[in-house]
């Protein structure tokens, strides 16, 4: 018999069809909860993280851990909530935490077959106190090129309007598998661009079931996400795509004239770039900000050479 702690999110929990012993609505405390249920015997207990007081500050987590069983608790979380960001997931892990979803197909998938540490390894990023996540990889011992433990999330974002994410994304998909032998998870959120390559391992999803693709996407060296407009922060690094035409930088401004601060000291790339070098300078001081590459128009049914040196600039390859 399952226990529900439920807030906001009720209405999620609500939809499956499960067997319920006890169901609290509300906002509580870890100790409140602990005097409740840690002399009560239940199969799995659900929770709505909305329910717990101080739900943004791990230390909630951290004190229900040490009351509760944490293999016997699902956590529900927001999809747009700072808890569904990588750094939050991989505290979560420490304390033993393996079941967290953002849907009601996750609970169910959960309920079913509940996760082990090795089920959520991929998202644990060790000692890390930033967004890279670099060391090397035992999974593939014969590639020279395999230098990550675990899985690489890379997101993808278009700053002007049709910048290119969708088709770099399938080139470096594709180059890293055929030339490099490495396996590649490719999702976009809230699109369905992916659809037109047919290509595997291309999923279109949104924003409610990435959480829950990341979590199954245990097995793949890569993920590279085209982003959109969600959170950046389930990213290791995260690549901003500008094409350099002039009506497309007047729209971008108009959109937000602050878009240039908020770039400095990303990952800047000028794509599908016609303009000369002289050029591209011009606009790096102008923005203030740093180019970190710059790609032209690329043929995307061949393998390119511009694409082999942007992965080895990023460190998903060692060498060409």
């Amino acid at each position: 018999m399952n226990v529900l702690i439920v807030n906001e999110q009720e209405n999620i929990i609500s939809s499956l069809n499960i067997e319920i012993i006890k169901t609290l609505r509300g906002v509580f405390s870890s100790d409140e909860l602990i005097n409740t249920f840690s002399n009560f015997f239940f199969a799995r207990m659900i929770v709505d993280v909305t329910a717990l007081e101080n739900s943004n500050d791990i230390v909630t987590y951290q004190k229900l851990s040490i009351g509760l069983p944490t293999d016997k608790i699902i956590l529900l979380i927001p999809p747009d909530s700072i808890m569904a960001n990588n750094f939050f997931l991989s505290k979560l892990i420490s304390m033993g935490y393996y079941n967290f979803t953002t849907n009601a197909e996750g609970i169910q998938y959960l309920l079913n077959t509940p996760n082990t540490y090795k089920d959520v390894a991929h998202l644990h990023q060790i000692g890390q106190n930033s967004n890279v996540n670099i060391s090397v990889s035992s999974s593939n011992p014969t590639n020279d090129n395999q230098v990550l433990s675990g899985v690489r999330i890379l997101g993808f974002k278009n700053v002007t309007i049709g910048a290119g994410a969708s088709s770099l994304i399938y080139m470096m998909k594709k180059q890293l598998e055929e030339k490099y032998s490495f396996s590649v998870l490719a999702i976009e959120v809230n699109k369905r661009d992916f659809t037109f390559f047919r290509e595997k391992n291309m999923l279109s999803t949104d924003k409610s079931s990435v959480a829950t693709e990341l979590l199954k996407a245990k097995n793949f060296d890569y993920i590279l996400v085209d982003l959109n407009d969600y959170d950046e922060n389930i990213c290791d690094d995260i690549i901003y795509l500008i094409e350099l035409s002039i009506i497309k930088l007047n729209k971008l401004m108009t959109r937000d004239k602050n878009i240039f601060a908020k770039l400095k000291d990303r990952k800047v790339i000028i794509n599908k770039s016609i303009v000369s070098d002289s050029d591209i300078e011009e606009f790096s001081s102008e923005a203030g900000i740093k180019i970190f590459s710059v790609l032209p128009f690329i043929n995307d049914r061949e393998p390119s050479e511009h694409i082999d040196k942007l992965l080895l600039k990023l460190g998903l390859i060692r060498n060409l």
